[in-house]
């Protein structure tokens, strides 16, 4: 039987932004349609958008539905968005590919996402502007404290934004605050095409976000235009970014199957950690969890037994920890939660039948190495229908959101893919355990400075201690590695193939980069 197809215009070549969405779909019995890899940039060298529009109309006959990232679409992907020097009016009409396929078919779905645009508190120009080295620090606080003094009159905010305008070069101030508001006004221009029903729905994903600053701004006001233009039903903000094609790609297969989104019942493995906000995130884990849930089209129950889907959330002691940065590692693993409680709540579900997705949120960049081994002893890992512990809290939801939306489908659709889903449990604890977790740790451990090592020293090193981490904990499986490579030369992300006894193609994975 040939499977239907969506076509995914991703925000960037990760894999986790368009492989890791596509493995998620198949798991439902859908194939997602992907542009040539070449095409899509690579780090700040935007993807070619004539080329990226030539593949849509390509492949638009195929399709009976289009996911589409206008940071692509507009600039050639999510960090060239941050850096575009090309006139309004140039990226306007890019966007009249979106008006075009709505008027040839005005039957197939148009999902559309495009990122507020983030703003890094560090002086890293690797995915920002040049200028950002000399004066990243002071952009930031001037961000924050202009939308602090505006929004809660702080006088020492105030003070505080004179002072950064001495500092921070006038011609570099105006070109960032006039990137900020190109960016902003496709954004707003966006809405337009949603009341014309060009665009069925609108996802303004939230890329790394706090309590104040220019993006959340910028996401008030937009959140109040949606309210004014009675848009509840088709737009959406939230925080989030890489997992936005998961999530779409999942709610478009399910509406065009005509299934009914699951309902979710979430519990935590603390009760305060559910309150606590996630880094890089404006609001508390369990929010997160409700948010994720709702872009999905759906929503959570009260009990266990009203769900389809039980999500057990893994959350910090007292703070959220990040793996990558080494921050706040002291304030997890408390006395404030109670794993070994939480895991055979799991383990009961498990043995009871019910479908059970884990999202590891108890650090950004990583997964929970206290509780994983714990996990391992006392539950069947392939009895789960879902896993990820990647970057942000809502990278990692959405992608679990999504995974056990798939495995629901495939049960209403008595569809025979259990070994889709084994094998992407085991994908995700291999990047996000494995690596993320161990094997980067070590390596920036005994690599004092990775800059100093050409790119083939440094993925040789990535490699051979990947490949020992991962032979023990595949110990036991069929499952094997190949192809291990750095992305984008450096350790915060790997790329790697997971091959398992008869499967036709290697599964392909990349870690999300900051």
């Amino acid at each position: 039987m040939l499977k239907r197809r969506l076509a995914l215009l991703p925000v960037d070549a990760r894999p986790v932004t368009s492989t890791l969405p596509k493995q998620i779909s198949e798991i439902g019995g859908w194939e997602v349609l992907l542009p040539p890899k070449e095409i899509l940039g690579f780090l700040k060298r935007p993807g070619d958008v004539l080329k990226v529009k030539e593949w849509i109309e390509d492949v638009e006959k195929e399709v009976e539905g289009f996911v589409v990232s206008t940071d692509m679409l507009c600039y050639g992907g999510l960090v060239p968005s941050r850096v575009n020097e090309d006139p309004l009016p140039v990226l306007l009409e890019r966007l009249n590919l979106l008006k075009s396929l709505k008027t040839k078919y005005p039957d197939k779905k148009i999902y559309v996402f495009s990122a507020t645009m983030r703003i890094s508190n560090n002086y890293v120009n690797e995915e920002e502007k040049e200028y950002w080295s000399d004066y990243g620090v002071e952009l930031y606080q001037y961000s924050y404290h202009s939308h602090r003094y505006a929004k809660a009159s702080d006088e020492e905010s105030g003070k505080i934004v004179f002072g950064l305008m001495d500092k921070i070069p006038a011609a570099i101030l105006e070109d960032y605050l006039s990137t900020r508001e190109k960016n902003y006004l496709v954004n707003q221009f966006l809405l337009q095409f949603v009341e014309e029903g060009i665009v069925d729905r609108l996802v303004y994903p939230q890329d790394d976000t706090s309590e104040y600053g220019l993006n959340i701004q910028e996401q008030e006001t937009l959140t109040r235009e949606v309210r004014e233009r009675r848009l509840f039903q088709k737009v959406a903000i939230y925080p989030g970014a890489d997992e936005v094609a998961c999530s779409l790609a999942a709610r478009m297969i399910l509406e065009l199957e005509g299934v009914r989104p699951p309902c979710f019942y979430p519990f935590y493995s603390g009760e305060k950690g559910a309150l606590i906000p996630a880094m890089y995130e404006d609001r508390p884990i369990a929010e997160s969890v409700k948010g994720q849930i709702y872009a999905l089209g759906s929503h959570t129950v009260s009990t266990a037994g009203e769900a389809d889907i039980l999500l057990a959330v893994n959350v910090p002691g007292k703070k959220q920890g990040d793996l990558a940065l080494q921050l706040y590692l002291n304030e997890v693993d408390t006395p404030d939660r109670n794993i070994g409680e939480w895991i055979s709540r799991i383990q009961y579900y498990a043995e009871q039948g019910c479908s059970v997705g884990i999202a590891d949120v108890a650090y950004a960049n990583g997964s929970d190495a206290a509780m994983i081994p714990e996990l391992q002893d006392s539950v069947n890992v392939t009895s789960l229908c879902g896993y990820a512990g990647w970057n942000t809290a809502g990278n990692t939801i959405g992608t679990v959101v999504a995974q056990t939306a798939m495995h629901y489908l495939q049960k209403m659709k008595n569809l025979d893919n259990k070994q889709l889903i084994h094998n992407q449990l085991y994908l995700r604890l291999l990047d996000d355990y494995v690596y993320q977790s161990i094997v980067r740790l070590d390596v920036r451990k005994d690599t004092a400075d990775e800059s100093k090592l050409t790119a083939d020293e440094l993925c040789e090193t990535v490699k051979q201690r990947f490949m020992k981490e991962a032979h023990i904990f595949l110990k036991g499986t069929s499952l094997s590695l190949s192809n291990i490579y750095l992305p984008w030369n450096r350790t915060f992300e790997i790329g790697f193939e997971l091959g398992a006894g008869a499967l036709e193609s290697p599964i392909t994975s990349e870690l999300e980069t900051s």
